[in-house]
């Protein structure tokens, strides 16, 4: 759970640093820091939920107590599909983490935005590799739909969750070059974050079909349940992004052009919604954990 929300902190923050990058705005200023700061602290606690993960699967793999697990890591390592898939993802994190720990006026260039989001993608592809999906190889149709899936959702929950708690908890001052700032922000978020549900849609619908083969095996079983609600928070949180993006936004839009205090409020009121979403997806990602956790019913 604590890896899969750093990671999601970790695509929503890139997106956001990208678009602002070449903004300079008041409120885009103050706004980049903030990002800079979020994306060091999710690159720090994935990079120890990851160490945590492989020394929880080596303990369980030498069927030993986790303080005994030091000497299995390596074997973990050297001689399993896990231990390739987590190297991979290893060298992927730590460049992202380099990044993100380089100083503002390098990561607002597009070069190093373009390496933090490359590694970012090979980052997920190997947890892909390591999922259910990769049970038949690690290039395959069943792991590219999940990385796909798994990139998709990234991007939504993470432009949710870094938007509603980060970049629109500062509202923007009433200048001109502010409003229009947040603005292009707001329009960004929302074309992307439709794209990208859109997508999780499809790609959702492949993979549950791969697993499950028979609507049956929907029923009865952890898996199956879990996943249900899984649905269920995703087309609750679904609902909300829909308001926001046509009924609430419209008005933000409008205001952001004015020079007075409905800006302010139309922005307060798209963001209180965003948080709510966020709170959501993150119940997503914790469902998102225990189906990791969980074997399909056909793997019985």
């Amino acid at each position: 759970m604590i890896l899969n929300l750093s990671l999601v902190v970790l695509v929503g923050t890139s997106a956001a640093m990208f678009w602002l990058r070449t903004r300079a705005s008041p409120w885009a200023a103050s706004a980049l820091p903030r990002l800079c700061t979020a994306l060091l602290t999710a690159s720090g606690t994935a990079i120890l939920a990851y160490l945590a993960i492989l020394w929880v699967e080596a303990a369980s793999m030498a069927e030993v107590p986790l303080p005994e697990a030091l000497p299995a890591v390596r074997s973990v390592l050297t001689g399993t599909h896990f231990g390739l898939a987590w190297l991979i993802g290893a060298v992927a994190l730590l460049a992202t983490a380099v990044v993100s720990a380089t100083p503002l006026r390098i990561q607002s260039r597009l070069p190093a935005s373009v390496v933090r989001i490359v590694a970012i993608g090979v980052l997920l592809y190997s947890r892909s590799m390591a999922s259910h999906a990769g049970a038949g190889g690690d290039f395959t149709w069943s792991v590219a739909v999940d990385w796909v899936h798994l990139v998709l959702i990234s991007i939504w929950v993470g432009e949710v969750i870094v938007a509603g708690l980060i970049s629109l908890r500062q509202l923007p001052a009433n200048t001109a070059e502010s409003r229009s700032d947040c603005a292009a922000y707001i329009e960004a978020l929302s074309g992307s974050a439709t794209v990208a549900l859109v997508g999780i849609f499809v790609t959702g619908a492949i993979s549950t079909w791969r697993v499950l083969e028979v609507p049956e095996n929907l029923l009865g079983n952890p898996y199956g349940t879990t996943l249900i609600i899984k649905v269920g928070l995703v087309l609750a949180a679904a609902a909300l992004g829909g308001i926001n993006r046509f009924v609430v936004m419209p008005s933000l839009l409008r205001a952001l052009t004015q020079t007075s205090d409905a800006a302010r409020e139309a922005s307060g009121r798209f963001a209180r919604i965003l948080q709510v979403e966020a709170i959501l997806l993150i119940a997503v990602l914790l469902a998102a954990a225990i189906l990791t956790s969980t074997s399909p019913p056909m793997a019985s």
